[in-house]
């Protein structure tokens, strides 16, 4: 799958608690980096308003502060095999543009990804 900055996915993701399919932003690209998206905010979030989100169910979050997700290529598609839902397997959409500013500043203050990854990531971003 050709991915480029902001698409979103739809994978099976072991670490959610419980663990389940859950939304991921693609972030860098070429390293294959993501971070999810929440039902509930919580501090370094941007909220994600289902109107300007058609793919999403209810108004959601980005964790830009959360656990760097970081697969390779061979991985990702098993993870997106194992969410069984064959409609969602590919891009089922995109991060809005007027929500990209505030989520490139989110991710630039935050204390849990290393400083080279924020600079990575932000190249990414655009």
């Amino acid at each position: 799958m050709k991915l480029s900055a902001w698409d979103v996915i739809w994978p099976y993701d072991p670490d959610a608690v419980p663990p389940k399919p859950k939304l991921w932003v693609c972030v860098a690209p070429p390293e294959l980096w993501f971070l999810r998206i929440n039902s509930v905010g919580r501090e370094g979030s941007v909220h994600l308003p289902l109107t300007h989100h058609p793919f999403l169910e209810r108004d959601s979050w980005l964790h830009c502060w959360g656990e760097l997700i970081e697969v390779d290529e061979a991985r990702l598609e098993e993870l997106l095999d194992r969410q069984r839902m064959p409609e969602r397997r590919g891009i089922v959409g995109v991060i809005a543009a007027e929500m990209r500013g505030p989520i490139r500043k989110a991710i630039s203050t935050s204390p849990v990804l290393a400083p080279r990854k924020i600079e990575m990531i932000l190249a990414a971003l655009g």
